[in-house]
């Protein structure tokens, strides 16, 4: 299979659990309030097929993110204050594992869904504007530096808060 339509294939996959993370995390799909159950499928889905995003992800590049973010900013409030209905809300995290002994830093779950939400909608957009390459290297960058970071830390706190607030949360289906 050439490396284009690989990259295409990929691009298609992602942008599937993309666009179900982003019309959950906004409401455009459906209204219903955000749960801490739902919460965490999306967000662990998302990472699983974010490991499958192609290097390089600078490969033919060529818009600048700055100028467009500002589409973003009415939605990303609608992200934040929809996800205020979660009833984790902070929560204590160490900001690197790898740098011991790091203190405790608080981790704000409806941050973490925002900044995940901002990168996935870029890139849908990029990808809606015929922009494939733009579109892995907003998705897979922003993974390794920045959204990926942000749903780590959130698959774990939304794990320990249902397994102590409400166990049958880490089984029931979505």
């Amino acid at each position: 299979m050439p490396r284009s339509e690989h990259r295409r294939n990929v691009a298609t996959r992602f942008s599937r659990e993309a666009q179900r993370f982003v019309e959950w995390a906004d409401g455009s799909a459906c209204a219903d309030r955000l749960t801490a159950p739902i919460a965490l499928r999306r967000v662990a889905r998302l990472y699983a097929e974010a490991l499958a995003l192609p290097q390089p992800w600078s490969e033919g590049v060529s818009v600048r993110r700055d100028e467009i973010a500002v589409f973003l900013e009415a939605r990303l409030n609608q992200v934040r204050l929809r996800a205020t209905a979660i009833p984790l809300q902070h929560y204590s995290e160490i900001f690197s594992p790898l740098v011991p002994p790091d203190e405790p830093v608080v981790g704000d779950l409806a941050d973490d869904l925002v900044a995940i939400y901002r990168d996935l909608a870029l890139g849908l957009h990029f990808l809606g504007a015929g922009s494939i390459d733009d579109a892995l290297w907003q998705w897979g960058f922003g993974f390794q530096m920045r959204w990926g970071q942000h749903a780590s830390s959130a698959i774990r706190a939304l794990h320990c808060y249902l397994a102590q607030e409400d166990p049958s949360g880490l089984s029931s289906a979505e």
